[in-house]
C-alpha cells in the first residue's frame, strides 16, 4: 500500500506581487540569515491534510466543486508574528467572506463527500504569507521590528485555487489549478 501524501489548498499570489515576497524573504535571509521556510514559494495556505495518492482523481472531483467560487479580491497589510512554538514572521492576509465561505465549504466537503472526521483537515484559522521562521524568541522580535518599518500593503484578485501536494519531508511534486468564475 502506497503511503499518504500531504496535500495543501492555497491561494497564490499573482506576478508581480509574488517576485515583491519573494525580494521580502531575500531581505530577511540578508538581515538574519536562511532559516527555515525563508526560500518557500509565497502562499496562503487554506487547508491542510493527508490523502492517498491514488485518491487524487475523487480529490479533484470533490474539490472541483470550490470552481464555482467567482473570483474575488484579497488584501495583505504589513507584518506579524506568531508567537507560539513556531516562531514565524508572515504577511498579514486580511481575512475576507470569500475565505470564511471558502473554509466553511471545504468542511462540508470534508465530511459529506470524503466521509472523513473533520479533525482530520486543518483548516488555517489565520490566514497569512510566511516569511520565515526565526531561530528563537530574539529573533522573532527583532524581525518583526525590522520588517514594521517597511510598510507594505496590496491587493490582488484571486482567479484560481492551487492544490500542491508532496510525501512527508520532500519538496512538492504535483500541483493542480481550480480555476474560478468570472465575476460577471
Amino acid at each position: 500500500m502506497n503511503k499518504t501524501k500531504i496535500y495543501n489548498l492555497r491561494i497564490v499570489p499573482p506576478e508581480p506581487m509574488l517576485q515583491e515576497i519573494v525580494q521580502i524573504k531575500r531581505q530577511f535571509e540578508v538581515a538574519f540569515g536562511r532559516q527555515p521556510l525563508s526560500r518557500s514559494k509565497p502562499h496562503i495556505t487554506l487547508a491542510k491534510f493527508e490523502m492517498y495518492p491514488e485518491d487524487e482523481e475523487i480529490l479533484l472531483k470533490y474539490f472541483g466543486q470550490l470552481s464555482e467560487f467567482k473570483k474575488f479580491q484579497i488584501g495583505i497589510q504589513g507584518f506579524d508574528i506568531f508567537e507560539n512554538k513556531s516562531n514565524t514572521l508572515y504577511i498579514k492576509v486580511l481575512n475576507t467572506e470569500k475565505i470564511k465561505k471558502i473554509h466553511t465549504q471545504l468542511k462540508i466537503l470534508w465530511i459529506r463527500d470524503f466521509h472523513k472526521e473533520l479533525r482530520s483537515i486543518k483548516i488555517a484559522s489565520t490566514p497569512h504569507i510566511t516569511i520565515s521562521k526565526t531561530d528563537g524568541n530574539k529573533m522573532l522580535r527583532e524581525s518583526l521590528d525590522y520588517f514594521q518599518e517597511k510598510e507594505y500593503v496590496r491587493q490582488f484578485e484571486v482567479s484560481q485555487l492551487t492544490l500542491v501536494s508532496r510525501k512527508e519531508y520532500k519538496t512538492w511534486d504535483w500541483e493542480y489549478q481550480i480555476e474560478l468564475k468570472a465575476d460577471f
